[in-house]
Formats: structure tokens, C-alpha cells, sequence
């Protein structure tokens, strides 16, 4: 299994985190207006950013502007080609490290390839490259000025490519329904991007250029990737400046080291409009598989379409504005009540002698301490009134107090990397295989995936249970079953019928936990991980391990007496067995003994190919066989303390 890690929070003492790194990309549209406009705009930033890289900047004989502060890169011109992009780099980081620009014989596009002894985002990472292309139409129907493979290269330093590439396609504007011209365009530049590992940093569906014409429709044209090594570091993709009278809006990417980074915000679903979101899922469809797919192309595909449905939920839902300061108990009255204290408060700060105004804010203060009184009293006893087998663990934790967490300190692992690597190599031995990319076939003899079979799946899950990296409870999947039947069934089917479990969904994230009681925690066994998977993975695995479960019984792959994860059978069945098999021995004058194992790791030692020639053997369905060989290949786990 493949793992990779961030960590949020720790007891242990820490160096300063290094400066994030900020960078402003923008088409000027040849404009001096444009160009001074972006440039005053960066008073609104608590930091000037560290680069600015701009396509189509205004040129004067063969000259671009100067900017206070700033140092200006651009191709030559003495090979006859007017710039088309340059870098403008801030002083004071320019003065950090050093710089070296490359160019490719032509105006529209360029590189900065940067170095710093002191590294980027961390000690190991000492080199940095940006490219800058604007890329036009080209000479050939359905092609671009500048080649894939320059604004995508097959580089050992970590990567960022950023410009106005005049391209369209699903991934950065999933609700748009494109031509073939503009799939036939923007596919090989995707596909170049999809092979070499680089992520859109894009917000998906975030329009960058809006057209000055009424007539004229709102696209996605400047774009940003990051390559896999530069991809852990990147942080934030927004708008924050204000207009500068360019057609597009100035796009700030900022990067920064994972290990100081705080959690996102998860969702507030229940604050979901679910009045708005039904009609777009009714309307929402899923687009059909390719013809010819690969386990590349069918990932691409469902991670696709499957941001399009989680699109349109996060477009109908707010997000949580949680803070350890955050209360339970907290309500609007007691925000009033606040707001009329602090006032009262202030007036009678404006006349001390006045008996009225002391009174009053007084009286304010009276009213809302003994409010928060009685919202703490009410919520106790509440949860006391509601509190189930489940939750009254939470209330003992209240009652008695949370213990502080252990941070693992491990001999010999003195940095957050050595102790990532130590806890990997423990919770999950083995080297991770590299993916292979081949070609799908459906299977003849696979029985189509049905919307009834979708719902009894969701039908098992518990709305309760802890979402993974999606932070998408399952609760959610029902409702949207329940709306939109076709949804989940359409992005599912061609997995089933293709035994494949796209990498998308083997993404998972492991929360490392102290075991209690333990005399030391300055080893590995001191700790336990519970992995959190992703829900939609969920109903993909329990659909499969249904139909297993009637294959396994059939062809017999279990032995009589399993009990556990199979349908009509629970702990009781397992306990009545072991009690007549006691009986029964003893009644025939023998001495019985049991011997009970706790086998600890099992799923993450399985070894697929022994496991696959053993459904092989009993004449397990290919489908089943290949699906259950891709669920256990390749799996991704992050660690969070």
C-alpha cells in the first residue's frame, strides 16, 4: 500500500514555519490601464505577492513597464517575436534566491527555475520552476501556439505552470456541456497533464475570463497545475483582488509547508438548501464511458463526473466556522444579548457620571452572563435527557475531562518526515507497487447494476459514521439517492461492469490515537491508527461484497462456522455454535479447551495475487476477481495526528 502524510497540530516543539509563497497570474490584454490597475490592487493584500506572472503585458518598442519594487523577466526580442509573458518578481524575494530565466525561441512562453540553499516549503526542496505560456490558436484546426509538452515537462524539480492556455474542458468547468472541437483541443494538453501526475489547482466551475460582450458566455481559460512534487505544498486558489478592466480577474495561488497548514473547513450539512440543490441533481446527468478506456481514462472520467455532483453540493451548502473557541451551547438570543451588553457598555463609557447608562449596562451584563448560564444548564441536561449507549461516552469525556494527546516520540525519528516514515513502515509494512495503465474490457457475464441495489447499499450505511477526505457523510448519498435515482447508479455501472475501482476512491485518511494505560509511547505499538475511507467508496464496496457473500457461500470459500460481515448471521450464531460444541464435548467425558486470537492487521497483509488465484480456483466470476485485485492495489493513506 501507497501512503502519503500531513500532519495538523502536535505537543512537540517546532521551528517557524517558512514564508508562504504567493503568486498573481493575469492577462492584461495588452493594456497600460490593465497593468496599473493590477499592480495598485496589491495594497489590498496583507503582502505584496512574491511573483507576478502576466500574459499579453502592454509593450512599448519593444519594451515592457517598469513597477516600483519589481524586476522584470521577459523573452528577448532580438529574435524578432514580441513578448507575450512575463515575470514580475518582488525585490525582497528576488534577494532570497537565485533566479534563472529560460526561453524557447519564441515570445509565448517562458521559465523562471529558482534555488535557494535554504529550500521551498522545506529544507530537501532547493529548486522551484514556473512556466508562464499564452497559448493561441495555432496554424491547424483544433490546435494551440505552444505544444504540450513545453507547458507540461518531465521535470525532476518541482513544477508550476500557469498562463491563459485558450482551453476548455470538463475537468475545470464540469457543468458545461463542450463541443468536440474544444475536447479535441484540450485533450492532448489534459492528457499530457494526467500522464506526468500534474493537479489543476483550479477551483472547478470558477469563471476567469467573462466576455465584455452581452452576447458573449463566461469561460475557464487561465489555468494553473502543479506537478506531484510541488502539489503536497499548494494551499489557496482565489480572486481577492478587486477588477482592473482586463476581460479576466487576477488569480492568486498561494503554497505553502503541509505541516503548519490548518485543517479546510468541512461542510455544514446541516445547512444544506436542499430546496435549490433537488432540481439540479433531477437535471444533472452523468456522461457516458468512452468507448476505448484505460484504469487512466476511467478514473479520469469518474473523478470527473463525480466532481460535478460534489460541485453542485458544495455550491447549496455553507461551510463550517469552527474554532476551538467554538460552542455547542451558543445560539443567536446569546449573540444578541452580546451585542446589547457591548453597547450599553460603550455609552456608559462615553458619560461615566451618568446613573442611567451605568444602570443599563448593568442590567445588559446581568442578563447575559445569566443567559450563558442557562444555555450551558439547558444543553448538560439535555444531552443527559437524549444520551444512548453510543453517546454517553461523549458526556463521561464532558464530565471528567479529555485527557491531552500524546505526539508519538520515537527514538530516531527527530523530524516530522523520520516519524511519518516510522509509523508507515509499522501500521503498513511493504513497498507500494506503481500503478500499470491498461485497457478495461467489460465483462459479458457481470449482471447490470441496479438502483435497487444502489439503495439497499445505502441502506446499511449509518449516517452517523465518519466521513473520510470527501468529509461527505452518508447521510448525503441517501438524500441524493432518494432525489436523483440515476445519479449514483450511472457512475457506478461502468465500474461493475468493467471490475474496476478507480484510484479516486482509495484515497483515506488514518487519525494516529494513543492506546491508554501504556507505560511509554516512544514506540509505534504505543499508538493504533483508524483509517476513515470515503463514503462513496463505501457503496461501491458494500454493493461488491454482496454479491461476493452469495458467490462465497455458493462456491464454498467459508468455513461453516464464519459468522462475521455476513448477512443473517451475528455474534449470537457464534456464540451458540461455541456453547454446543463445549457441550457436546463434554457430555462425552473429554476436557475442553478454547483458544481465542486477536489477529491484528489482516487487511493490510492480504496478499491480492495469492487471494485472486484463490477465487480463481473456485470459479469466482472474473468481474469479482478483478474488481476485488484493484480495490487492494494502490491504496493512499495520510496520517493525522
Amino acid at each position: 500500500m501507497q501512503h502519503n502524510h500531513t500532519s495538523w497540530g502536535g505537543e512537540q516543539a517546532s521551528p517557524p514555519p517558512p514564508k508562504p509563497f504567493t503568486l498573481v497570474q493575469h492577462n492584461c490584454l495588452g493594456s497600460w490601464d490593465v497593468f496599473l490597475s493590477l499592480f495598485g490592487s496589491f495594497t489590498q493584500l496583507a503582502h505584496p505577492p512574491s511573483i507576478v506572472a502576466l500574459q499579453d503585458p502592454p509593450v512599448y518598442r519593444g519594451k515592457l513597464p517598469s513597477f516600483n519594487m519589481f524586476t522584470v523577466f521577459s523573452p528577448p526580442t532580438n529574435q524578432g517575436c514580441k513578448p507575450r509573458v512575463a515575470f514580475y518578481v518582488y525585490s525582497s524575494f528576488l534577494a532570497s534566491v537565485s533566479l534563472l530565466p529560460r526561453f524557447f525561441g519564441r515570445g509565448d512562453v517562458m521559465a523562471l527555475d529558482l534555488f535557494t540553499p535554504d529550500g521551498f516549503f522545506n529544507p530537501s526542496t532547493t529548486g522551484f520552476t514556473i512556466i508562464n505560456s499564452y497559448s493561441t490558436k495555432g496554424r491547424l484546426n483544433n490546435t494551440r501556439s505552444v505544444p504540450p509538452d513545453i507547458i507540461f515537462p518531465a521535470s525532476p524539480l518541482p513544477t508550476l505552470t500557469v498562463g491563459d492556455l485558450n482551453i476548455h474542458h470538463p475537468t475545470a468547468d464540469p457543468l458545461r456541456v463542450f463541443k468536440e472541437d474544444k475536447i479535441a483541443t484540450s485533450g492532448p494538453y489534459c492528457d499530457r497533464a494526467t500522464e506526468l501526475g500534474f493537479s489543476l489547482l483550479n477551483v472547478p466551475g470558477v469563471f476567469t475570463r467573462f466576455s465584455m460582450c452581452l452576447i458573449g458566455r463566461p469561460g475557464v481559460l487561465d489555468l494553473a497545475f502543479a506537478c506531484p512534487l510541488l502539489a503536497p505544498y499548494f494551499s489557496e486558489w482565489s480572486d481577492p483582488l478587486s477588477s482592473t478592466g482586463s476581460d479576466h480577474i487576477p488569480i492568486l495561488l498561494r503554497f505553502e509547508a503541509p505541516l503548519w497548514r490548518s485543517p479546510p473547513p468541512s461542510p455544514n450539512w446541516a445547512l444544506t438548501d436542499w430546496h435549490t440543490l433537488e432540481s439540479s441533481l433531477k437535471a444533472a446527468r452523468i456522461s457516458p464511458a468512452p468507448p476505448i478506456l484505460t484504469t487512466r481514462s476511467m478514473d479520469v472520467w469518474f473523478k470527473t463526473n463525480l466532481d460535478r455532483v460534489t460541485a453542485l453540493l458544495a455550491l447549496h451548502t455553507r461551510l463550517k466556522r469552527v474554532t476551538f473557541r467554538s460552542k455547542p451551547w451558543w445560539s443567536d438570543l446569546l449573540s444578541q444579548l452580546r451585542r446589547a451588553y457591548n453597547s450599553a457598555l460603550r455609552s456608559s463609557k462615553v458619560d461615566r457620571f451618568d446613573a442611567a447608562l451605568l444602570a443599563s449596562a448593568r442590567a445588559a451584563r446581568t442578563a447575559y452572563f445569566k443567559a450563558i448560564k442557562k444555555a450551558k444548564r439547558d444543553h448538560w441536561s439535555g444531552l443527559l435527557a437524549t444520551a444512548t449507549p453510543q453517546t454517553v461516552w461523549t458526556a463521561k469525556k464532558f464530565a471528567i475531562g479529555r485527557p491531552p494527546p500524546r505526539f508519538p516520540e520515537l527514538p530516531g525519528a527527530s523530524t516530522p518526515l523520520e516519524l511519518n516514515k516510522a509509523l508507515l513502515d509499522h501500521f503498513f509494512p511493504g513497498e507500494p507497487a506503481r500503478p500499470i495503465d491498461y485497457i478495461l474490457l467489460p465483462f459479458k457475464d457481470c449482471p447490470a447494476l441496479a438502483a435497487d441495489e444502489v439503495g439497499r447499499a445505502l441502506a446499511k450505511s449509518s449516517p452517523s459514521s465518519a466521513p473520510g477526505p470527501d468529509m461527505t457523510p452518508n447521510s448525503v448519498w441517501k438524500r441524493i439517492h432518494r432525489v436523483a435515482r440515476h445519479l449514483i447508479q450511472d457512475l457506478l455501472a461502468p465500474l461493475v461492469a468493467h471490475g474496476f475501482h478507480p484510484p479516486a476512491l482509495k484515497l483515506a485518511d488514518g487519525i494516529v490515537l494513543d492506546k491508554p494505560g501504556k507505560p511509554s509511547y516512544d514506540s509505534p505499538s504505543s499508538f493504533r491508527v483508524i483509517v476513515l475511507l470515503q463514503t462513496f467508496s463505501k457503496i461501491l464496496e458494500r454493493i461488491m461484497n454482496s454479491r461476493l457473500s452469495c458467490v462465497a457461500r455458493v462456491a464454498g470459500l467459508l468455513n461453516s462456522h464464519q459468522c462475521g460481515s455476513l448477512a443473517g448471521l451475528s455474534v449470537a450464531d457464534a456464540a451458540t455454535t461455541l456453547t454446543h460444541e463445549v457441550k457436546t464435548l463434554q457430555m462425552a467425558g473429554r476436557k475442553v479447551s478454547t483458544l481465542f486470537l486477536d489477529m491484528k492487521g489482516g487487511f493490510d497483509n492480504v496478499n491480492p495475487s495469492i487471494l485472486c488465484s484463490m477465487l480463481r480456483a473456485k470459479a469466482v466470476n472474473p468481474y469479482l476477481v478483478s474488481w476485488t485485485r484493484s480495490f487492494l492495489t494502490g491504496r493512499t493513506c495520510r496520517l493525522r495526528y
